[in-house]
């Protein structure tokens, strides 16, 4: 049902439950018919009424009554709808979490790589200054490096020597 057509169905109910309370006002013994006259006053103080069906108007109530019935009966099933929805998403919560696992696992194993490939770069960026240090070496003719030399010719001597687990470099 569209919001103007429950506008228009609250309007209805509203003009009804009005009318039935003025007739409800009545005393029985006033009421000799189907008709009652109704009375009112206008906002600009004019009095005006109208002769009103107490069949018409109670076949109006039921007809309002009815519709509203129909409304609530549609919100009910789109309660029910929505809930066996929600029910049916909870049972996928397990898929969920084992996904959410998986991811953080994937997460862990990425971190655990980028450490790797780290080193690996860390471990090449030795060895190209170790290969420097064999040449330094082959080109001094073998003889070894002093350490009271060149900080940086001792300390890629100190590494070659570890490399080759000739000694522990200091």
């Amino acid at each position: 049902m569209s919001n103007i057509d429950k506008q228009a169905l609250r309007e209805r109910a509203e003009c009804t439950i009005g009318i039935l309370e003025n007739i409800a006002g009545f005393e029985p013994s006033d009421i000799d018919g189907d008709t009652v006259e109704l009375r009112f006053e206008t906002e600009d103080g004019f009095d005006t009424g109208c002769d009103v069906s107490i069949v018409d108007q109670s076949q109006k109530a039921a007809d309002v009554v009815r519709a509203l019935l129909d409304e609530l009966e549609a919100k009910d099933k789109s309660i029910s709808f929505l809930k066996d929805q929600l029910a049916q998403l909870a049972n996928f919560n397990p898929d969920w979490d084992k996904l959410e696992a998986a991811t953080y696992s994937l997460r862990e194993h990425m971190a655990e790589l980028t450490a790797a490939r780290k080193r690996i770069a860390e471990l090449e960026a030795r060895e190209e200054l170790f290969l420097r240090a064999k040449a330094l070496m082959h080109q001094s003719g073998g003889a070894p490096i002093e350490n009271s030399l060149n900080p940086i010719d001792a300390w890629l001597y100190d590494a070659e020597r570890a490399a080759a687990g000739k000694g522990v470099a200091s």
